[in-house]
């Protein structure tokens, strides 16, 4: 358990939450900043482009809420047994955070490479702009391993009272994806431009090193 959790049983909650509630609300602000940070750089790069994020965005907002909420539901349940000194109990719960974010990212990926085409469709008339939601969507949604991961790993180090890493974590991710962005979009460095395919490699990216940083 993290030292800072020897607190919340004894500290005011006005103490309390001015302590745990920045860094938290940092880190779902700077996971709010990967689609925007992509959208500025592939606008630049092209319209279709910005047309075919503003077509996926949904479904990046799905993923994340079925990673999200995994995530928040471990935490809860651990918070709850560690509030009772229960922790073997927690830490069983813990422990099922991990292949259950493994089933839900397989799931999802699936889900995603096959209905992709389809949504695409259904969205647009102009083929360039499918073709981009296609290669976009099926390299964050079937590579968001890292994603799934992070988020249940974060909640697990927060339901511990460890607020400081996940926010760091994120912070490292968002900042690793804005370098990358530019660098794989226009092939900047001798590099060959990959267009929306490089934001969202950039992405991907970004969400596993931030995933490695809190595997605890």
């Amino acid at each position: 358990m993290h030292a800072d959790s020897n607190a919340y049983g004894t500290e005011k909650i006005s103490r309390l939450l001015l302590k745990v509630a920045p860094p938290v609300m940092l880190a779902q602000l700077i996971q709010a900043l990967y689609n925007l940070v992509d959208s500025l750089f592939v606008g630049e790069y092209s319209a279709e482009g910005l047309t075919a994020l503003s077509i996926i965005y949904p479904i990046q907002l799905l993923m994340v809420a079925f990673a999200v909420g995994t995530g928040v539901g471990v935490n809860t349940s651990m918070a709850y047994y560690l509030g009772i000194n229960k922790k073997d109990k927690a830490d069983e719960i813990g422990g099922i955070a991990t292949p259950l974010a493994l089933f839900l990212w397989i799931i999802f990926a699936v889900v995603c490479w096959f209905i992709l085409p389809a949504y695409a469709e259904i969205s647009t008339t102009s083929k360039v702009v499918v073709k981009q939601v296609v290669t976009y969507g099926r390299i964050v949604c079937v590579a968001a391993v890292g994603l799934f991961l992070e988020s249940s790993w974060t909640k697990i180090l927060q339901a511990n009272g460890d607020m400081k890493t996940p926010m760091f974590a994120q912070i490292v991710g968002a900042v690793v994806n804005i370098i990358l962005d530019p660098i794989l979009i226009f092939g900047l460095f001798g590099m060959k431009p990959l267009g929306i395919a490089g934001a969202a490699i950039a992405t991907v990216i970004g969400q596993i090193i931030a995933a490695v940083i809190v595997m605890k």
